[in-house]
């Protein structure tokens, strides 16, 4: 296998979220897949496989577990397949997921990439009761009176469902910390939690043990797009810049749009590839 590492929703090199993209003729086994993922140990790995000019099949696993979407790693493979495969100006890579297809369309930028990808309509699943409120809240450090006013709890997805916590305060001080977390937002169908500052447009989310804080968030991208068109934050015709990372010193970018023909959510971000390799065999 090939290998590419690169950084995505980046200002400038070594910036942005990190990921390891691998391209091979067939997939790995699962456990191989999940061995790799784990030595590389990016937030996610992503594994591609080639069926036509542009299009691959892609499958994606963080350090723990296969996830059926997620954004980074999405936009990350179509700059690497663009260098890789195509070398045009600009181009469209369709990727077939466990659950859905993505395209993004990549345009080269002198040494980097910038990448929009086409997440498909927004659902809402599930507004809770500001009665159960702090049974979300106070695992993640905050409080009711943190919450920004006129804007509820949602449940979002736009192919992985986040609780959507949006925030006038308490964006610093937030943090999991309880070991059930997951089991929780279960509950409402949410397989993890985004926390966001309603008027800095800044955003942060972790693994569900709480033990690694996620650089740049894709996949929660088109979902606060959404939420944030839905509650008249924005206009439905601006684009929303998305902040992300810096309480992990890594400051990130994230571009959202909603179609105006479709309705879909659109994110973008720019991505460098920094570093071509390619596996021993006993991989």
């Amino acid at each position: 296998m090939q290998y590419y590492h690169a950084d995505v929703f980046c200002k400038e090199p070594m910036t942005g979220n990190g990921l390891t993209v691998f391209i091979a003729k067939a997939f790995p086994q699962s456990a191989v897949m999940q061995q790799i993922a784990r030595e590389f140990r990016q937030f996610e790995t992503i594994f591609l496989v080639r069926r036509g000019d542009a299009a691959f099949d892609a499958r994606i696993f963080t350090v723990e577990e296969e996830l059926d979407f997620a954004g980074h790693p999405i936009l990350g493979a179509a700059a690497a397949v663009q260098h890789e495969f195509l070398q045009e100006a600009s181009s469209t890579v369709l990727f077939n997921l466990n659950s859905k297809q993505v395209s993004v369309f990549c345009t080269a930028q002198g040494d980097c990439y910038d990448c929009c990808m086409d997440q498909g309509p927004a659902e809402f699943i599930y507004t809770p009761d500001p009665e159960e409120y702090a049974h979300y809240l106070r695992p993640l450090n905050l409080a009711p009176h943190n919450v920004a006013a006129g804007f509820p709890l949602d449940v979002v997805s736009t192919g992985l469902p986040y609780l959507l916590v949006p925030l006038a305060s308490g964006l610093d001080q937030a943090r999991i910390l309880v070991a059930d977390y997951e089991s929780r937002l279960a509950q409402v169908g949410a397989k993890f939690a985004y926390v966001f500052d309603v008027s800095a447009v800044e955003g942060r989310t972790w693994d569900n043990a709480g033990l690694a804080e996620d650089v740049a968030t894709g996949s929660a991208a088109g979902p606060v797009g959404a939420y944030l068109y839905k509650h008249n934050r924005f206009s439905p015709t601006q684009e929303i810049l998305l902040r992300q990372g810096r309480f992990v010193g890594r400051d990130s970018e994230i571009s959202i749009r909603r179609d105006k023909a479709s309705g879909n959510m659109l994110v973008s971000g720019q991505v460098r590839l920094l570093v071509r390799g390619e596996c021993m065999q006993g991989m």
